[in-house]
């Protein structure tokens, strides 16, 4: 399986969607509960929302190796066993899945953000410290002034869209780190990229219900498809 160019079936793509979707909560969680995440799952996450028009799931997804925090969060969080960290992770989870409801009901808003985000840069890896929440803006290069920059430009574009809805995703961790802009831009982010994960996972066929009814398949195909990525690395 290339991490690249998988040829995946739809019901695959719609796994790997909802991987996406549930990746954005794991880095939403070790944020708030940390301070930082790897910035190559975050990148990967992030920049999906940033693929305007894609030709195919693989333009929103380039690297399926990207995304296996997400595969293994799924594959935890369909599994018979309960945990602290999995009832937070599903409930980030289910948020997303729920707003992206609110905001299919929304076409002036779906605009709105639409517009906004084509005029934000993708973000590039860039180096970081062990603890860059701390940097002063004087200590950061070009290219981490440019990904913040992107950071608080889609963290505000959330705030003036999906935050105004009904439905609000409440985000525990430290204090410390959520009053932080380092952490509360990219946690925005991420929020507003597993929304527009859900949207593709709802456009490929994915449905909440099925979440109860196809648990085990959808466990075990999220499981397949972690398992194919380490044999091809």
């Amino acid at each position: 399986m290339n991490n690249s160019t998988a040829e995946l079936t739809r019901w695959e793509w719609q796994v790997v969607a909802l991987a996406a979707v549930a990746q954005s909560a794991a880095l939403v969680s070790k944020l708030a509960l940390h301070g930082n995440a790897s910035q190559t799952e975050l990148l990967a996450s992030v920049n999906a929302l940033l693929a305007l028009n894609p030709r195919s799931e693989t333009d929103i997804y380039p690297n399926l190796g990207h995304l296996n925090l997400g595969l293994r969060t799924l594959d935890d969080m369909l599994s018979l066993g309960r945990s602290p960290e999995n009832t937070s992770l599903v409930r980030y989870t289910w948020g997303m899945l729920s707003i992206r409801n609110k905001l299919d009901m929304n076409s002036a808003m779906q605009s709105n953000i639409r517009d906004r985000l084509q005029s934000i840069q993708s973000l590039l890896l860039v180096p970081e410290n062990a603890t860059p929440w701390r940097m002063a803006e004087t200590e950061k290069t070009d290219g981490q002034l440019r990904q913040e920059q992107s950071f608080e430009q889609l963290a505000t574009l959330y705030q003036d869209t999906i935050s105004t809805l009904s439905h609000r995703i409440q985000v525990h961790g430290q204090e410390d780190y959520l009053q932080n802009d380092y952490v509360s831009n990219r946690v925005r982010s991420l929020l507003l990229a597993g929304i527009r994960s859900a949207v593709l996972w709802h456009q490929l066929g994915g449905r909440r219900w099925r979440l109860i009814l196809y648990r085990k398949r959808l466990q075990e195909t999220a499981s397949a498809l972690r398992r194919r990525l380490l044999k091809s690395i």
